[in-house]
């Protein structure tokens, strides 16, 4: 590897001890089935690439990657796409279609398929699949359509167990095959049963093999301790059984994460926010929660089918608890958008030097686009960091609600909340 391919920067490409173990599994092909767990951002992607670029420029073999998404599956190829020029072996084999351009190709990094000339005839190949559950079907019917006696999984957790099984069932039409899964272990799935299966050779490589490679730091990890999904992309832990449901999803929080956090009484400090949640009669109740840097309790909880009283009320609470318009957050999705409109309106709207009352539709956008499916993502994901980190809650009946708050990691690694209809129709109000 070191002779043959370079980094971004043009020096040669040196493999730490884990990422030769990966590069010799997938090279070697001396195990038939193999799985791999790294912490996320071990380099495991361009590692994967090498090698299969390797296989397939030197043997007439084809390759089909497949990740749970086409922006996944792009990654790999990209690589083998940059590292196809490193050295004359692979460039002088890499054979280009007919209305393409080596420059273009390098760089645009992103053609779906690479062929190479071997010798009398005989090419190697890899291509990429995307298996986004929605399209199984068109996934399934492309696999047995192109057919590959080698396969690698990436982000093998995030793949469907039907995709899966058509993988399996594909590489059942050829006497020799092999299959190589690797990721991260977001769910309890095939990626589970392949770690715990005697026939797969395992290789495992969390933060503390990372630190001692010298790839990341001790410092950097403390850091990412309070951040989404440490378990999981740094320690390589599955989740716990009981902690997923049929679909997937996860409690936010547990019992004793709610029963650690009560306190029976609180004096709040720092900046104090007022939420707002609108309910308009029925069953449901509107509710008023202040919260400080170090807590928050439930200050109103009423059904209350008058809406415009309820404005009397934020403004009553407001004032009394000093917080000033840029403060108060109130839910804006149906009868929260009356209220809102008319708490800013007695405020004094874009005229009140103060700020403005914020409203809140957690259907928007999240200020972390990366790691969160919409703002209400990120707002339960962040209170329940906040409550573990040691955020304290005045005991009150309503906090019980959040032990029904339910999250799963979606195909492109977002942090989804379960949406309310779901829960609903699950009896759970």
């Amino acid at each position: 590897v070191r002779r043959a391919y370079k980094t971004y920067d043009g020096q040669p490409f040196e493999l730490t001890e884990g990422q030769e173990e990966i590069f010799d599994a997938i090279y070697s092909k001396i195990h038939k089935r193999v799985h791999i767990s790294t912490y996320t951002q071990y380099g495991k992607s361009d590692v994967v690439s090498l090698a299969v670029l390797t296989r397939c420029s030197l043997y007439p073999e084809k390759w089909a990657i497949i990740a749970p998404n086409e922006k996944k599956a792009k990654i790999i190829i990209g690589y083998a796409i940059q590292h196809l020029f490193d050295n004359p072996v692979t460039y002088d084999r890499f054979q280009i279609g007919r209305d393409e351009s080596l420059e273009r190709i390098r760089r645009e990094r992103s053609k779906s398929k690479l062929t190479f000339r071997i010798e009398k005839g005989l090419i190697g190949e890899m291509f990429i699949l995307s298996a986004e559950a929605h399209r199984t079907a068109e996934v399934s019917k492309a696999l047995m359509g192109f057919g590959a006696a080698n396969v690698v999984e990436d982000e093998a957790a995030l793949i469907p167990d039907p995709i899966h099984s058509t993988v399996m069932r594909m590489l059942g039409g050829y006497k020799e095959n092999f299959l190589c899964k690797i990721g991260n272990p977001f769910e309890r799935n095939h990626f589970l049963r392949s770690y715990r299966d005697p026939r797969y050779n395992k290789i495992a490589i969390d933060w503390r093999q990372g630190v001692k490679e010298g790839r990341i730091t001790q410092e950097f990890i403390e850091e990412m301790r309070q951040e989404a999904l440490f378990e999981i992309l740094y320690d390589c832990k599955f989740p716990e059984q009981t902690a997923i449901d049929a679909k997937g999803y996860s409690h936010l929080l547990t019992d004793s994460d709610l029963d650690n956090s009560y306190i029976n009484d609180i004096q709040l400090f720092g900046s104090q926010r007022l939420g707002c949640d609108v309910a308009g009669g029925g069953k449901n109740y509107s509710v008023i929660v202040i919260r400080g840097d170090n807590g928050a309790k439930v200050i109103y909880k009423e059904k209350n089918p008058d809406t415009m009283s309820f404005v009397g009320i934020i403004l009553k609470l407001a004032q009394e608890n000093h917080i000033p318009p840029p403060g108060i957050f109130i839910d804006i999705v149906g009868l929260g958008k009356g209220v809102y409109d008319r708490l800013d309106e007695q405020y004094g709207g874009l005229s009140n030097t103060q700020g403005r009352v914020n409203g809140i539709n957690n259907g928007t956008k999240p200020e972390n686009e990366e790691d969160f499916f919409n703002l209400k993502a990120q707002s339960y994901w962040r209170l329940g960091q906040w409550i573990k980190q040691g955020g304290k809650l005045k005991r009150h009946k309503s906090w019980e609600e959040l032990l029904n708050i339910k999250y799963k990691v979606q195909s492109d690694r977002k942090i989804k909340m379960k949406p309310k209809e779901e829960t609903l129709r699950e009896g759970i109000m």
